[in-house]
């Protein structure tokens, strides 16, 4: 008998792909022969110069077993699935983009745990609110402005003591060769891309006080995994009154 696939849920309606994402990644996320290409983890880890695995892996042990976890984009290479194996059958997962065709190339992986597809631009705002928020090698793809929202909207969905986390470029070290390798290449490709070394991703957040924040970096400090817990407020008891006697 053929295996059956869960990933197939319902997903809502299109909404509007933003200007700059046609401009400048149109070519890649619209393109389904060149996304199915790029999705081949081979292809994703020398992409990023072999740390794939790695990130993934430091993604996935922040996630407990049965979660409600959102996602803000689709990614390429095996990340999708490991999330997916480990939230099981009795969490939730829902992933959202803004592209309706990396949403169904993702839609298509054969993975057996249901997951949420839905199309919904991340820089607004939703009221619902989850355990996990994953942000995965997306804020360096956006302008500053939608970065602000999008990480601030990540943040605001979090119940207490549940954690976003942050998975993409850093500032590489001075003595990384490869950082002048890649400052070339994303300034024709990657336009946002420099913003990540510039400016730490928790100095965007509007309440950073809310938040317990850890950091950790991988090859020379080019990428950065950044966690913000929220901290559960720590209320103090009303202090007793004076016996009158």
């Amino acid at each position: 008998m053929p295996v059956t696939k869960y990933n197939i849920v319902k997903s809502s309606k299109a909404v509007k792909t933003p200007a700059y994402v046609k401009e400048i990644y149109g070519k890649i996320y619209e393109n389904e022969k060149l996304s199915r290409f790029l999705d081949d983890e081979r292809i994703v880890s020398l992409m990023t110069w072999g740390f794939q695995k790695r990130l993934v892996d430091d993604l996935v042990k922040e996630i407990s077993t049965n979660s409600k976890v959102l996602q803000l984009g689709c990614t390429f290479g095996k990340q999708i699935e490991a999330v997916a194996e480990k939230i099981g059958a009795y969490g939730k997962y829902v992933i959202e983009d803004v592209c309706p065709q990396q949403l169904d190339r993702c839609r298509s992986k054969e993975i057996y745990q249901k997951i949420s597809f839905r199309s919904h631009n991340a820089a607004r705002s939703w009221t619902e609110k989850y355990d996990v928020v994953i942000c995965y090698m997306l804020l360096h793809e956006l302008p500053p402005t939608t970065k602000t929202k999008v990480i601030n909207n990540a943040l605001n969905s979090v119940e207490e003591g549940g954690k976003v986390i942050f998975v993409d470029y850093h500032n590489p070290s001075k003595w990384n060769l490869l950082r002048y390798l890649i400052k070339p290449f994303n300034r024709l490709y990657q336009p946002f891309a420099e913003s990540m070394w510039k400016r730490d991703i928790e100095t965007y957040a509007k309440d950073k006080e809310c938040f317990l924040w850890r950091k950790k970096t991988y090859g020379g400090k080019m990428y950065q995994k950044l966690v913000a817990v929220r901290q559960i407020p720590n209320y103090e008891k009303p202090k007793a009154k004076d016996s009158f006697y």
